[in-house]
């Protein structure tokens, strides 16, 4: 596990003789550990391992540190991401194609990520063919109350919404302009508004297959002005005193920061550089590369607070 989460970039053999030599502290170790001894102690390992690794570690960071909010919340965002795999007939079949005529097998990412302290509360790892929606979902586990989570548009639906009231989770959504509910707000001029949004049709029989309340939802539509055409975000922030229109555009512009977490994920540790061609290799690469990541957040938001004390 500990040469798991070295954040492998090159090949095994090399990346086994690099953590040998690190652990002896030599240049030359005395150890020698085969591509093929790694590949076979690796099948005893369960990625789980990892996933409960992240959420101790998680939880001791919440229960630790300093932690910057916005407006009293833990502001956390939601997005989803594709990765390619490697050519297997395994993966193929389990995590399916980004198109029909893709060679390649490709797997869903979805991350619950702490805009303001840089760590990811959640991966979901899914088919390619699964719902961004359905993965946000699962995400709402590891939320708590008091919690504000920001999504790009894809993500509103009145069924969505009221399992945040359920978690007692607000949030903040890019909804698009088609529904009569957006347009009669666009057309009446205003930058704000409380709105009733039913329950109807899909979202209605959501409802009522999850057996929850079919009741309206009155929530808050915010016009937000940007170059070309206006953007419209919904909200359960209904308090205009305490959270003022003019708030929300830099509120939705912070989701900015799960998107450049990928970036980090597939830049600087490579993620796409698998080390297995199988499902559980697969998963035990992703989540290991995940536990590094919030490793090193946790290491360098520790560090910014005792920089940022003032000198004596």
């Amino acid at each position: 596990m500990s040469f798991m989460l070295n954040a492998l970039n090159g090949s095994i053999q090399a990346e086994l003789v690099r953590f040998f030599n690190v652990i002896d502290d030599s240049y030359l170790s005395t150890k020698t550990v085969s591509t093929a001894a790694f590949c076979k102690a690796r099948m005893k390992l369960s990625h789980q391992a990892f996933i409960e690794l992240n959420d101790d570690l998680v939880q001791t960071f919440y229960d630790t540190a300093t932690i910057d909010k916005w407006q009293g919340h833990r502001l956390l965002a939601v997005d989803g991401s594709v990765t390619q795999l490697p050519i297997s007939n395994e993966l193929l079949e389990h995590f399916g194609k980004a198109r029909p005529h893709a060679a390649m097998p490709h797997v869903r990412l979805s991350q619950l990520y702490d805009v303001k302290n840089n760590i990811t509360l959640d991966l979901q790892v899914e088919s390619h063919s699964t719902g961004e929606r359905k993965m946000a979902l699962k995400h709402l586990n590891k939320t708590q109350t008091g919690d504000l989570v920001v999504y790009d548009r894809g993500y509103p639906a009145v069924w969505f919404y009221k399992y945040h009231r359920l978690k007692n989770v607000d949030f903040c959504m890019c909804i698009v302009k088609s529904s009569n509910v957006v347009k009669a707000f666009l057309a009446s001029g205003k930058y704000s508004d409380i709105v009733d949004f039913p329950c109807i049709e899909k979202s209605l029989r959501r409802c009522r297959k999850d057996k929850i309340s079919t009741e309206s939802l009155r929530l808050r539509l915010v016009r937000v002005d940007l170059p070309g055409e206006p953007e419209v975000l919904v909200s359960s922030l209904t308090d205009l005193q305490a959270y003022p229109t003019a708030l929300f555009a830099d509120l939705y512009f912070q989701r900015w920061g799960v998107e450049e977490d990928y970036k980090v994920l597939k830049s600087r540790l490579n993620i796409e550089n698998y080390s297995s061609v199988s499902v559980e290799g697969i998963l035990q690469d992703l989540h290991a590369k995940l536990l590094t990541k919030n490793l090193t957040a946790s290491a360098i938001h520790d560090a910014k607070r005792k920089v940022k004390k003032p000198k004596i």
